[in-house]
């Protein structure tokens, strides 16, 4: 009897000991499937010289499910596959907790009337970078026209300032958005936030804005670092629509509220894959926000 517990014994601890490799196997694998691997066909990697991208408007996502975002995405970075090094896969850090079937705040929705019922109106805010995935640092003014314009004004109203022209100069590391600066006076004194979700989505992590380089912007106590970008796609109750939105996350003031004194205006930020020793590192890309 004693033997034969004893081969229990020891068949039980051989059983837990698979079960834990097993179990830390499919964590290592899970992991790496969730790995970001995306890098953009810049500098050395570069394949052409210029290339002029074309501004996407946004669309409706309300109710579609994770996959059918992910197909969208891809679809608007195979646009331009010239612009990637490998093969795009959406990353899940930025966009793997997009909920399946449900709502998104609207254009309309964020832009006039507000949290509640009406909060999902127009086409889907997020569109605007979804569909353009290129446009790795977009510049937000967030507007609220509720009491200034009647409803019956909203058809063909900019309720949000759109860029105008995307051009890249890959071999340089290099590109450049360009918005109206008669859209962005409507707004002047509203503060400017920095949409980057995208470069992090290329595995551009790391953002910084030189000041030094940029013209009639600036912005109070800015950061002397680099900082770590955070911005992901989630669900979320801000919109309080009933039982939520898809919506951007987190708050990140290292990026936002930065002022427009005049125009032309020009936002220079300065992107790495990795953390920089210093923002003296030369970044992997430059992104230019001009007004004008």
């Amino acid at each position: 009897m004693e033997k034969t517990g004893h081969k229990n014994s020891t068949w039980r601890v051989l059983t837990l000991l698979v079960l834990i490799l097993l179990l830390v196997t499919a964590l290592i694998v899970l992991k790496a499937g969730r790995k970001n691997r995306n890098k953009l066909a810049v500098g050395e990697n570069a394949r052409v010289e210029y290339v002029h991208v074309e501004i996407q408007p946004p669309s409706e996502l309300d109710f579609k499910t994770r996959d059918e975002i992910y197909q969208l995405r891809r679809e608007a970075v195979d646009r331009y596959t010239e612009l990637i090094s490998n093969w795009y896969k959406p990353s899940y850090a930025v966009f793997g907790l997009i909920e399946d079937s449900i709502p998104w705040y609207g254009i309309e929705g964020q832009f006039y009337f507000g949290q509640g019922e009406n909060s999902i109106r127009g086409p889907s805010e997020e569109a605007r970078y979804i569909l353009n995935p290129f446009l790795l640092v977009a510049a937000e003014f967030n507007g609220f026209w509720g009491q200034m314009i009647s409803e019956a004004e909203l058809e063909g109203f900019a309720l949000y300032c759109a860029p105008y022209s995307l051009q890249w100069r890959p071999e340089e590391s290099y590109a450049e958005v360009s918005y109206h600066a008669s859209c962005v006076v409507m707004r002047q004194k509203i503060p400017l936030d920095l949409i980057a979700y995208n470069a992090r989505d290329f595995n551009l992590n790391y953002i910084y804005v030189s000041f030094d380089d940029s013209v009639n912007i600036i912005q109070q106590d800015h950061p002397d670092e680099a900082y770590k970008n955070p911005q992901y796609i989630h669900h979320g109750g801000n919109c309080e629509y009933p039982g939520g939105c898809n919506n951007m996350s987190p708050n990140t003031p290292e990026i936002n509220d930065l002022q427009v004194l005049g125009f032309p205006a020009r936002v220079e930020i300065w992107l790495w894959e990795k953390e920089p020793e210093s923002v003296d590192q030369t970044p992997d890309m430059r992104f230019i926000i001009h007004f004008q």
